[in-house]
Parts: structure tokens; C-alpha cells; sequence
């Protein structure tokens, strides 16, 4: 080889190499900045849906799992920190893109046998209801949580039922633990896999009362709150009084 060629490749080669360094430089930097230059930690993430029953030994052969950074502040204790915990073992629900993974997610495979109706509580029953985003509180609400339930009946709003345990939201019977990693596609994806469906789990009185309400279109508002959060007296809302009560100071 000529010493100007020699020169040409050497060159063509550093070109290389400082392309691949800058592009690390700036997707690291654009990583960082997304996370707001938050502390990034390895986790297992799901990266395709997880069908309940799926054995750990696919979901890891299978690409449903992968390692990804995430902020600090979005590992769960129990985050899964070896795919071996996972083998020999079953997926205990549907799994969401973008959840971390959690010892509890994959089980014995008896465990995973198990049916929806055994998660419902002694003397209740489920029923599903569909709302949209601003009905919904924007989605926000997951299994485990509870909300308050307000109807509108002959222009007046008034409070349904209180502390309302969610059981699950459309298939998914876990809390999604979607990080910041999650890109928008993946956001719409999960929304849309929801389709607006809430699971409750009421006494059959209750569910009667909530399926009328919805099947006479009373517009049915969810009302997230907090845990622990007391029952009380909720006046109606009317036209009428809408500006009436006390507000909240800042």
C-alpha cells in the first residue's frame, strides 16, 4: 500500500471513529436531557405484550424482555434484577410494553392457573364500565387504585358511590409501571389496548346501581383519590348552585 493511500484509510478510519463517538456523545446527551439528567440504573422492561401464562423461558427467548437505563426513581424495590428469578415460572397477567419487570409478575405455574374471579373480594362482583379520557381522569387511574363516581342525571351532578376499588383496566390487572423511557407510540398503543374499560369490584346492589347509570347514559365521572380517603357527604351540583360552594384556597 502507497503512503498516500496508507493516509487516505487512516483517515477514513478516524473520520469513523469521531462519527461514533459524537453520535454516542449525543444520544447519551439526548438521553439524559429526556430524563432531565436523572440518575439511570439498569431494570428489565417489557418490550412486546406479555400474554398471562407466557413461561419466563419465552419471554426471555422470545424478545418480550429486554434491559434498558431508567431513572433511579423508577426501579420498584422488587424490580427483577436477574432473568434467572423468572425461570421455571409463568406470567401471572397481561404485561404492558414499557412495565418493569417485578418478582410478582411471573409465578409458579399453579399461581398462574389461577382466574380473574379469585382477585375479587368475598361478596362482591365485578362490572365493567367504558369512559373516555375526561371522564377517566386522562387514563390516569390504575388497578389497585380507587375512585369516587359521579353522575350527571336531569342537569345535576351528584355522587354515586365512594372509595371504588378498581380491579382492572381493560385486561391488565396490574399497576402499569410504564418509565419515562416509554415513547409515545408505545403510550397510544397501551391506551388503546385499555379501549376506556374499567373493571370494579362492588357489592351486587352497588353494581346494579352503577350499571344502570350506565346503561341510561348518565355520564358517568370517575374521581381519583387518594388512599385512605374518607366517605362523605357529597352535595348535588346544579345549575343553579354551581358557583355557590366555598372554594378551595391556594
Amino acid at each position: 500500500m502507497t503512503p498516500k493511500r496508507t493516509v487516505v484509510v487512516a483517515v477514513a478510519v478516524a473520520v469513523g471513529i469521531l462519527a461514533s463517538v459524537l453520535s454516542y456523545v449525543f444520544l447519551n446527551g439526548a438521553q439524559q436531557r429526556a430524563y432531565h439528567n436523572a440518575k439511570l440504573v439498569p431494570a428489565y422492561v417489557v418490550t412486546k405484550p406479555i400474554p398471562r401464562e407466557l413461561s419466563g423461558a419465552e419471554a426471555v427467548s422470545g424478545g418480550y424482555i429486554a434491559q434498558r437505563k431508567v431513572p433511579a426513581e423508577f426501579r420498584p424495590g422488587a424490580a427483577v434484577t436477574s432473568l434467572n428469578v423468572i425461570q421455571g415460572k409463568e406470567a401471572a397477567a397481561p404485561f404492558s410494553v414499557g412495565q418493569v419487570v417485578v418478582s410478582s409478575m411471573f409465578v409458579g405455574a399453579n399461581a398462574a392457573a389461577s382466574t380473574f374471579s379469585q382477585i375479587i373480594p368475598a361478596g362482591d362482583v365485578a362490572i365493567s364500565i367504558s369512559v373516555d379520557q375526561p371522564h377517566g381522569v386522562a387514563n390516569l387511574p390504575v388497578p389497585g387504585d380507587k375512585v369516587d363516581l359521579l353522575i350527571t342525571n336531569n342537569n345535576t351532578e351528584s355522587s354515586l358511590l365512594q372509595n371504588v376499588p378498581i380491579l382492572a383496566i381493560g385486561q391488565n390487572t396490574t399497576a402499569n409501571t410504564n418509565t419515562a423511557a416509554q415513547s409515545a407510540t408505545e403510550t397510544a398503543s397501551t391506551s388503546t389496548n385499555s379501549s376506556g374499560l374499567v373493571t370494579f369490584a362492588l357489592t351486587p346492589s352497588d353494581a346494579a346501581r352503577v350499571a344502570l347509570a350506565e346503561q341510561q347514559s348518565m355520564g358517568i365521572y370517575e374521581l381519583l383519590v387518594p388512599p385512605g380517603n374518607p366517605v362523605v357527604s357529597i352535595p348535588s351540583v346544579t345549575p343553579s348552585n354551581v358557583l355557590s360552594g366555598s372554594q378551595k384556597a391556594s
